[in-house]
């Protein structure tokens, strides 16, 4: 599938605005939500749900793309995934090589050397209840969070997904989303975040992989020597130097 990418501005200062950018959207799946009333979610979003709740894990490649609508931009990246409930996430990249955004089941750690190898953010996964985590935030309980609505049949890598549209009820920290579920596996090949700054985030999963169990190293962040961390303590917190 082709994809247009909008002229980037040159100059100075892109290793910087895609950090801000990343970490604004890496921060904004971090707050906390309303639970209201559970409604019967789409079909297909109850296949995909019960799916997930049978394995332990995932891990796929991605491809992903933030378009910076204000800005007319879009910043592409890539890497591979894992995602081991309840609460363990890894997402390390290897375009740019050695950005990671780590979950693991204390702290959120995210870590941009392509911009600043000297600066950690960190904040509490307590205060993260799936947001971070996208296949935990869509697939547990999605009736509780979610209006859900199907949409058609379009193919993602070659497999026919079911586009599921979500709209967060209130409280959420983005406008809408939306999911592409494979019609035979049940599994998510694609996802679509509209941010409350206007920036959309979309993942492409592929070699999506539900039977093998990761290395418990892919979890674990160690703070490279030298490096500051920013611990970031929560919503309108100013942040700490450690």
């Amino acid at each position: 599938m082709s994809r247009m990418t909008l002229p980037r501005a040159p100059g100075p200062g892109r290793p910087a605005l895609r950090a801000l950018v990343l970490l604004a959207s890496a921060l904004a799946w971090t707050m906390p939500a309303s639970v209201l009333a559970a409604q019967q979610p789409a079909p297909a979003l109850v296949e995909a749900a019960r799916r997930y709740s049978e394995v332990r894990a995932i891990c796929a490649n991605f491809e992903q793309v933030i378009e910076v609508r204000l800005l007319r931009r879009t910043i592409e990246s890539a890497g591979r995934i894992c995602q081991q409930r309840p609460n363990l996430l890894s997402m390390r990249f290897t375009d740019p090589e050695g950005d990671m955004v780590i979950a693991d089941g204390e702290y959120v750690w995210v870590y941009y050397p392509s911009n600043n190898r000297d600066q950690v953010n960190r904040f509490p996964a307590a205060g993260s209840p799936g947001r971070e985590d996208f296949f935990r935030e869509f697939l547990e309980d999605p009736g509780t969070k979610y209006d859900a609505e199907e949409g058609g049949i379009e193919a993602v890598g070659g497999r026919d997904c079911r586009v599921v549209v979500l709209t967060p009820r209130e409280g959420a920290s983005y406008r809408r989303a939306r999911l592409w579920l494979d019609v035979g596996s049940h599994v998510i090949r694609r996802v679509e975040i509209h941010e409350q700054n206007e920036n959309v985030r979309t993942l492409t999963l592929s070699d999506i992989d539900l039977t093998s169990t990761p290395d418990p190293e892919l979890f674990v962040f160690e703070v490279p020597e030298g490096a500051r961390v920013m611990r970031l303590r929560g919503p309108g917190a100013p942040p700490a130097l450690q």
